[in-house]
């Protein structure tokens, strides 16, 4: 009998007392084994597009919160832990397979039990299944104007909804958005193992949301992550600059928690109104515990940056790109300032806004993004048309996401860039300059339009004399814009097409706003 370690033959029994009984599991092996279940399972549906499980998800969040308490830290950057968490490295070859996989399976779902596709399929007279990668471009990009117009043609047969959110509408009409509770928990549980495996939050953290109580995904999903990480978070709104100044300078002592607020989660207009509120009111570094401050929805200048580390000190700042449509697709910042995509997540595609053929690297396109199961199960979009711009990131990266489809930083939306004669002129080129100028008060607040040998460019200033214009040209000619005209006016009012603002969308509070601000010593 071949493999009976565990058979005695007759004649050789030992005594019982030489028996040598293996003894059970103790609990941290058992630990040991669950949560490796947990990493390989997790790791199976990145890999293969099946469903995550809430089980392996909330093991793997307890783990690495109980591995912080006792090391500090998950480990060392690039370990193996980036890697599991961040998807898996592939070459150019395995990711145009792996996402033609995933775009066959959603584009099968699409035609299948949406009504939208369902035409659009019927119409071409083409099969998902069979699609090649080069066959992609025969499904024509979805626009958000379709979307708006009947977003329910867009949510599966089968599934079963429990969330529907709607856009903010600072870029136009709003769209929603319709998710399953299986959804929800799943993005929940990811961003919480984000934010505790980039350590930026933990549970010692004070957490304020100072973004539109209508930015309902986006809230929802933070505040259920940081909720989970154990960090105490609060949702105030956008309120006035005023308001939130003393909320951030208060001092708390919330058993377990730090004395102030330690994270502020906002959008980057709203941050200009803080600093430049605060840096009147002469508040100072001292004043606020801030460490980390999240910004996104808009684009954020290097000089928003800089301006906002007088008011609040040395503090970091989480960038990244995402939009309730192509939800939850993340664009991820490196060191060297391009954007990355997680594979396994969805299929982004930049398309050259004229044609619709890729863009070629250093060649500006807007986002196309088709997200994949097991990340998007309810309502369904392939190749959708962000209008979000940026230039793919082409030849061999150094950076520490190397491995990942890169592009650069967000241009701005395509309907607030400005073809001419020299070529285009996007927001972002506008915003770097405006905001890099002392003379232009925060947030900048500006237009732009095309002119005769460039563009004219509309700003509120702080003053509009010779000095004034002299350095917000300079500025401007500096980050390469062609300016032909500069109109300096001194409030939002006086704006022919001003760019909209997410700061904008306030919220009132009965209160009165707090007292003028005593400075610190």
């Amino acid at each position: 009998m071949h493999g009976g370690a565990g058979i005695i033959s007759e004649g050789k029994r030992p005594k019982d007392d030489e028996l040598t009984l293996r003894a059970l599991p103790t609990e941290e092996e058992n630990e040991v084994f669950a949560t490796s279940v947990a990493q390989l399972r997790f790791a199976l549906s990145m890999g293969l597009g099946r469903p995550f499980s809430a089980w392996s998800l909330e093991r793997l969040i307890d783990s690495i919160i109980d591995t912080k308490r006792e090391f500090g830290t998950v480990g060392d950057e690039g370990n193996e832990g980036s890697t599991l968490f961040g998807g898996p490295v592939l070459d150019d070859e395995a990711r145009r397979e792996l996402q033609l996989r995933r775009f066959r399976t959603q584009a099968a779902r699409a035609a299948r039990e949406t009504p939208y596709y369902e035409r659009l399929f019927s119409k071409l007279d083409v099969d998902p299944l069979q699609l090649g990668f080069e066959d992609v471009a025969r499904v024509p990009p979805t626009s958000k104007e379709a979307l708006g117009e009947d977003p329910d043609a867009f949510v599966r047969r089968t599934a079963t909804p429990c969330f529907r959110t709607t856009t903010t509408g600072t870029t136009g009409k709003p769209t929603s958005v319709c998710f399953s509770a299986y959804e929800m928990r799943t993005y929940i549980a990811l961003n919480a193992i984000a934010l505790l495996f980039a350590g930026y939050i933990d549970e010692g953290d004070i957490v304020q949301i100072s973004a539109s109580s209508r930015a309902t995904l986006g809230n929802s999903c933070f505040a259920g992550a940081c909720a989970r990480v154990g960090a105490l978070v609060y949702p105030i709104g956008l309120i006035e600059p005023t308001h939130t100044l003393a909320f951030l300078s208060e001092k708390r002592s919330t058993p377990g928690k730090k004395p102030r607020v330690s994270y502020m989660n906002t959008y980057p207009s709203y941050l200009g109104e803080l600093v430049e509120e605060g840096l009147r009111r002469g508040y100072r570094p001292s004043d606020f515990g801030l460490e980390r401050v999240g910004v996104g929805g808009e684009l954020v200048s290097e000089g928003l940056k800089a301006r906002a580390r007088r008011l609040f000190g040395a503090v970091e700042f989480d960038e990244g790109y995402g939009m309730t449509e192509t939800w939850p697709l993340a664009g991820q910042p490196c060191s060297e300032g391009h954007l990355h995509y997680e594979p396994t997540s969805a299929m982004v595609e930049v398309l050259n806004p004229e044609g619709g053929t890729p863009a070629s690297p250093g060649e500006a396109g807007t986002l196309v993004v088709t997200p994949f199961p097991p990340y998007r199960e309810t309502t369904i979009l392939l190749r959708y048309d962000t209008q979000d711009v940026a230039r793919p990131v082409g030849g061999a990266l150094t950076c520490e996401l190397r491995n990942l489809q890169a592009t650069t930083k967000l241009l701005g939306k395509l309907r607030l860039a400005v073809r001419h004669e020299g070529g285009w002129t996007f927001p972002r080129d506008v915003l770097e300059a405006l905001e890099g100028c002392e003379e232009v008060p925060l947030p900048a607040r500006y237009g732009f339009w095309a002119v005769p040998g460039g563009v004219a460019v509309e700003v509120v200033a702080r003053g509009s004399g010779s000095g004034a214009r002299r350095a917000i040209g300079a500025h401007l000619e500096e980050q390469g814009v062609p300016v032909r005209e500069l109109h300096l006016v001194e409030h939002p009012g006086a704006l022919r097409r001003p760019v909209p603002l997410r700061c904008d969308l306030k919220e009132a509070l009965f209160a009165e706003p707090s007292a003028q601000h005593v400075p610190t010593g």
